[in-house]
C-alpha cells in the first residue's frame, strides 16, 4: 500500500478503503502469500499496532457487513482508493470474476459512472498480467544470478 497516498485520505475514507481491501483479498476464496502480507499491513494500519491474532479483527461485524456508498469525496481521493483496491486485486497475478464483480460494486459505491467499469477492469487485468510477468522474470533471473551457480 502506498502510505504517502493513503495519508491524503481522511479517517473515514481510510477505514472504508481498508475494509474494501479486506473484502477484495477475500473475494476469490484463495488467499495468496502476497495477499496475506497486504492483509497484515492493512490491519496494522487500522489498529496502529502489530497483532498476533488477526482473526478477531477479520471476523468482526465491522468487516463482515457490506460496504456502503462513500459519497461526497473528491475525485482525487476516490481515484487513490480505486487504484489501491485494483492493485490489491491483481497482487496475486490473478483477477477472477468475483474480484471483477467487487471492483464494479466499488466503482458504484465511490460514485463513478458505469462507463468507467470496463476501463478499470481492463487496466486491472493488465496489472495482473504484469505481476505474473514480474514473478516469472524473477524466477528466470534468479537462476542466472551469480550466487546460484
Amino acid at each position: 500500500m502506498r502510505k504517502r497516498l493513503i495519508k491524503q485520505l481522511d479517517y473515514k475514507e481510510r477505514q472504508w478503503l481498508y475494509k474494501a481491501i479486506f473484502q477484495m483479498i477475500m473475494a476469490d476464496k484463495s488467499v495468496a502469500r502476497e495477499e496475506i502480507d497486504e492483509l497484515k499491513f492493512t490491519l496494522r494500519q487500522i489498529t496502529g499496532k502489530d497483532l498476533n491474532d488477526y482473526s478477531g479483527i477479520v471476523n468482526s461485524a465491522e468487516f463482515l457487513i457490506p460496504l456502503k456508498p462513500l459519497n461526497n469525496i473528491s475525485f482525487d481521493h476516490a481515484f487513490i482508493m480505486l487504484m489501491e483496491i485494483a492493485r490489491v486485486s491483481a497482487i496475486d497475478s490473478d483477477f477472477v470474476l468475483a474480484e471483477e464483480e467487487l471492483i464494479t460494486e466499488i466503482l458504484s459505491l465511490l460514485d463513478f459512472e458505469e462507463s468507467a467499469v470496463n476501463k478499470v477492469v481492463q487496466w486491472t487485468k493488465k496489472l495482473a498480467i504484469i505481476n505474473k510477468e514480474e514473478e516469472d522474470l524473477k524466477k528466470e533471473l534468479k537462476n542466472s544470478y551469480r550466487d546460484n551457480k
